[in-house]
């Protein structure tokens, strides 16, 4: 598996002129915070390295050259993994979801179309799984998203996992069905937020109107927690080997397997959106392990674990990079 280099350009420059007036005024008030204070005790992330909400806006585009160059990217990705199920699965963005819930005049723009996670989606429709539309109609069940995080919450984490199975299973994968959310067990939790902590401190004392009223105690926002309960599961977490991976990979390496060695076996590159999935992901495979290794489809690792299933979550707002990375990374350390 050749490791292929990849080319960095800038993104091609949209032309909705109101939408970047707008934005470059907040962008202004918060004066590099990365919270973005909405109605309702909601929090946005804006300011980010990769600038999403410009991408969102149709602001920032790629050039048809970054397009041909992600194209090859996937289609080489592709070709290698022939012999596997590789299955990318793009977690959207809580702005992209709740556009319409966005402050300041930004709730009147749609998110653009043409943004990298529905071109990817687009491109190839069974190895990119994109899931903002199927999260638009999901929505109505509940909130999926942490009000103030950038990451889906337990019910977004269940209908990540969901959909990311019943894609393998059509496309043939021995997972069988989904574990069903009658079957998890449903728990009062509480949430503060990784963005919550990065509001402007000129805009606490407003944000603070809306939500003292659904504060508990110091969490921002009491919701529910749905997971497997412990007796329900099969797979169990065992022991990473020592330097699995060399100067550990960035976050932890989960591996978890079962008795049921009928199941296939998994690799899975994941980000945070994936983090509160892992427990009922590992219910579908005899061997799963989790690597968090910046977005990357590690080849060595392929080669070691000799997996049926490939699995790549990958969060919407890391995409705008994309025409400069590898379909095959080996550098693992």
């Amino acid at each position: 598996m050749p490791t292929i280099t990849g080319k960095r350009r800038k993104s091609e420059v949209g032309t909705n002129e109101g939408a970047q007036e707008i934005l470059s005024e907040i962008k202004v008030a918060q004066n590099g915070a990365k919270g973005l204070a909405a109605a309702g005790g909601w929090v946005f992330l804006i300011n980010d390295t990769n600038d999403f909400l410009s991408w969102q806006l149709g602001l920032k585009r790629w050039t048809p050259e970054d397009l041909d160059d992600v194209k090859g990217i996937l289609a080489e990705r592709a070709r290698l993994l022939a012999d596997r199920c590789y299955q990318m699965v793009i977690c959207p963005e809580k702005s992209a979801v709740y556009s319409e819930w966005l402050p300041a005049g930004l709730d009147g723009f749609a998110p653009d179309a043409r943004r990298p996670a529905m071109a990817m989606a687009e491109m190839f429709p069974s190895e990119v799984l994109y899931l903002a539309p199927r999260f638009e109609l999901l929505k109505r069940l509940g909130l999926l998203f942490f009000r103030g995080d950038t990451h889906v919450n337990w019910l977004g984490a269940y209908h990540l996992y969901r959909e990311a199975i019943l894609a393998l299973a059509g496309r043939g994968a021995t997972v069988g069905p989904p574990i069903a959310f009658g079957d998890l067990g449903h728990y009062i939790a509480g949430m503060e937020g990784d963005i919550l902590a990065q509001l402007p401190e000129a805009a606490k004392a407003t944000f603070e109107r809306d939500a003292v009223l659904a504060r508990a105690g110091a969490m921002l926002e009491v919701t529910i927690c749905h997971i497997l309960p412990e007796p329900k599961r099969k797979a169990r977490r065992v022991p990473t080997p020592d330097g699995y991976i060399p100067g550990g990979g960035g976050r932890e390496t989960i591996i978890l397997e079962q008795d049921d060695k009928s199941l296939p076996r998994a690799l899975v590159f994941r980000d945070s959106t994936a983090t509160l999935s892992i427990d009922l992901l590992g219910e579908h495979f005899s061997r799963s392990v989790f690597v968090w290794h910046e977005g990357d489809v590690i080849g060595d690792l392929i080669d070691r674990e000799q997996p049926d299933v490939i699995l790549h979550f990958v969060a919407e707002r890391f995409l705008a990079t994309y025409p400069s990375t590898v379909p095959i990374n080996r550098a693992l350390g």
